[in-house]
């Protein structure tokens, strides 16, 4: 037989883990001896068990079969006190075989501070009281008072009649504290320790032995005045056949100052979320509503009382729900997302408005996450400002475009801020295309690196002018721009980026040249009309004159012939004067120019001169009087061609450009001849072919030159640029 007579002898049945292993460890800590089934079967001493706990594993047991549980742990240990203590509720049908069968029972609370003390009371209780009947309860008696002595919670043990303290622990001497002196022999009236004596009267007239006080919350006094809180517990059970009243307190003062801070704290944040200005949504791990501020129901109109512990979203419409589910789903995985500004509906009372919802993780103090907290901005106020600015920059942007010049603004870095329309047509561009694009992007690298230097300036704070001129498309002529950059700045007065104001001045560049080009040629015909015609008109009356006087047949007819052809040269210069003023008149054509070269032959006398040509598929942009321009050319190689027997006309590409060939075989033209033949002028005739010539081509771009060989033939070529022919189908 194995029994320490200082220690009471506790058995765990009918637990698992790991609630056994809480048991253990938590019970051998306040001076019992535990064992488990498993180590009394081992054991080669013959352990005497003073008190049996039998757990969980009989929570399943109903009526007779929990009474025959009891009897099987009765007969097994003879003698031994047994307690029934679960750790989850019982079932109902249960409990009335429980107050009869089992010597105590009890729901162990592993999540209070103080079940291990609370346990041991019971199990002290219930083993002093199984043992009164035995002949010698010294041992435990031994045993309680080492408990009773060492224990941390305040206990004390007094007379059942008077009230009269009898005997208390230095845990209860340090709580209220009294020294023992002060206390023993005193009853807790005389000590004024209950700050209302009635309570604590109700409860000892409440407690007898089958219905022991548990947990009851009183408020008492120390000795310096001072009031702490604490749950007693009241136990009434014999001593060597007296009856004693075991009374055990448990401090919760800290407890409750906590409880009030954190109801503090709760109504200060409570106060916080319903007066910060954005709305606050918490959910839990099943999205069910938990927290909806006040700013949340003014901008949906729905109340907290009828949103919490319902479904997220179930009041918003479809098209909104889908996304905004799988955001605060992923909070719940830990990630932080922001939802794009949308409009949303409440179908409960079809408000509407635009917000923006930042869902994060909502963590424990350990970092565990137990739900979605949902910021919500409400949007309205900016969405009603940016339709305010999209309707002054429509407003803008209508100005903009209808101004009759090309505006472009772009940032320090060079994108592409905005664009008017007249910029879009002057440089083919579409506005809305380039737009937020690099200037680098849209422009030539040539056309780049000329105006980079420009804009940095204007980035400086200078305002930067320039002109420029486009070369036109084919078939279009050049265009003159002039322009400014300016920095552009910001509210802050900062140099923020550039713009820049261009003017087409290709009109006034066309109106320009064309008073110059009246001027020039109302010199030139003023110049022929005075002089040229004079003098050849002052030649034809002097042969007139000699013929008149002349009675010699032969020189007679050779003075009336000079007249003729001096008559002639001023037809020649009236013929000139007429297509002069019509140059430049007409808007230029196109051209096709084997038509144009088969028209002139067709009116010129070529008698046996051999005429060939290669001229299919070529076009060309020029002014109506380019036909005038083949013609001098023929005409000329007929007058002074002198043994001329061939003329032939081609043209072929040379890189972009295409010439065209106008050649005879006749004697040429002198070197120092080639270039002066198309001044005005200079010539074996009127001077005038030639320069009309070069006149009529330069309109369109067109160049003439002569490069034959003297004695070898004439050779005129007609440079085209790209943008004045084209090779089609004749």
């Amino acid at each position: 037989m194995h029994k320490d007579p200082h220690s009471i002898h506790l058995l765990l049945t009918g637990y698992r883990e790991p609630d056994l292993q809480t048991l253990l460890e938590g019970l051998t800590s306040l001076n019992f001896l535990v064992y488990t089934e498993d180590e009394i079967c081992s054991s080669e001493d013959n352990i005497i068990i003073d008190c049996i706990l039998t757990g969980d594993l009989t929570s399943d047991l109903f009526g007779e079969d929990i009474y025959r549980h009891y009897l099987t742990l009765a007969e097994k240990y003879p003698g031994s006190a047994i307690i029934r203590g679960i750790t989850t509720p019982d079932n109902q049908k249960n409990t009335n075989l429980l107050t009869n069968c089992f010597d105590g029972s009890y729901i162990i609370d592993f999540t209070s501070s103080f079940w291990k003390e609370n346990l041991s009371y019971l199990i002290l209780r219930v083993t002093l009281e199984h043992d009164k009947s035995k002949p010698d309860d010294s041992n435990c008696l031994q045993i309680f008072n080492r408990i009773f002595e060492e224990n941390s919670i305040p206990m004390a043990l007094s007379d059942p009649s008077t009230g009269v303290f009898i005997r208390v622990n230095q845990s209860f001497l340090d709580t209220l504290g009294f020294s023992m002196d002060e206390v023993i022999g005193k009853s807790s009236i005389d000590l004024q320790v209950f700050k209302n004596p009635d309570e604590r009267n109700k409860i000892l007239s409440e407690t007898d032995r089958n219905t022991p006080a548990r947990r009851k919350e009183l408020i008492i006094r120390r000795k310096d005045g001072q009031y702490i809180s604490g749950l007693f517990s009241v136990d009434l059970f014999e001593i060597g056949k007296k009856e004693i009243i075991l009374t055990t307190m448990v401090d919760i003062t800290y407890q409750k100052e906590v409880e009030s801070s954190l109801s503090s704290k709760n109504q200060c944040l409570q106060e916080i979320l319903s007066s910060i200005n954005e709305g606050i949504v918490v959910y839990d791990t099943n999205l069910t509503y938990r927290v909806w501020n006040r700013f949340m129901e003014e901008i949906t109109g729905v109340s907290e009382k009828e949103v919490l512990g319902k479904p997220a979203l179930f009041f918003v419409s479809p098209e909104n729900k889908g996304e905004l589910l799988n955001l605060a789903s992923l909070a719940l995985q830990g990630i932080v997302s922001t939802s794009e500004d949308f409009r949303y509906t409440i179908d409960l009372n079809k408000k509407t408005g635009w917000v923006s919802i930042i869902y994060a993780p909502f963590r424990n103090t350990e970092g565990k996450i137990i739900g979605v907290i949902a910021t919500v901005r409400d949007m309205n106020e900016r969405k009603k400002a940016e339709d305010e600015i999209k309707a002054h920059k429509g407003l803008l942007r209508s100005i903009i475009d209808t101004v009759p010049v090309s505006i472009i603004c772009f940032d320090e870095k060079g994108k592409i801020l905005l664009v008017n329309n007249n910029f879009g047509v002057l440089f083919g561009v579409t506005p809305e295309i380039i737009e937020g694009h690099s200037y680098e992007e849209f422009t030539d690298e040539e056309r780049f690196e000329q105006q980079i230097p420009l804009i940095k300036k204007a980035l400086t704070g200078r305002e930067v002018p320039f002109n420029e001129v486009l070369d036109g498309e084919r078939g279009s002529p050049k265009r003159y721009l002039r322009g400014r950059y300016s920095p552009l700045r910001g509210t802050d007065g900062a140099i923020s980026g550039v713009v820049a104001v261009i003017i087409d001045i290709t009109d006034l560049k066309i109106a320009q040249n064309s008073i110059e080009q009246i001027n020039s040629k109302l010199n030139l015909l003023s110049s022929i009309t005075r002089h040229d015609i004079l003098n050849s008109l002052t030649g034809v009356l002097g042969y007139l004159a000699y013929a008149e006087n002349e009675e010699d047949p032969i020189l007679l007819q050779k003075y009336l012939t000079k007249a003729y052809h001096t008559s002639l040269q001023i037809q020649e210069q009236i013929e000139f004067t007429r297509d002069y003023q019509d140059l430049g008149v007409k808007e230029p054509i196109w051209q096709n120019a084997k038509k144009i070269f088969l028209s002139t032959i067709s009116v010129l006398k070529t008698k046996d001169i051999t005429v060939t040509e290669n001229l299919d598929g070529l076009f060309v942009y020029a002014d109506p009087l380019l036909g005038r321009v083949i013609y001098n050319l023929i005409d000329n190689a007929l007058r002074y061609g002198e043994k001329i027997t061939r003329i032939s006309s081609y043209w072929y590409e040379d890189g972009a450009n295409a010439i065209w060939v106008v050649e005879d075989d006749g004697t040429g033209i002198a070197q120092d001849m080639k270039e002066r033949i198309f001044r005005k002028g200079v010539g074996k005739h009127t001077g005038l072919g030639l320069f009309l010539a070069r006149e009529i081509l330069e309109i369109t771009g067109l160049v003439i030159t002569e490069t034959g060989k003297e004695g070898e033939g004439a050779v005129f070529k007609i440079v085209i640029p790209p943008w004045a022919w084209e090779k089609r189908k004749s």
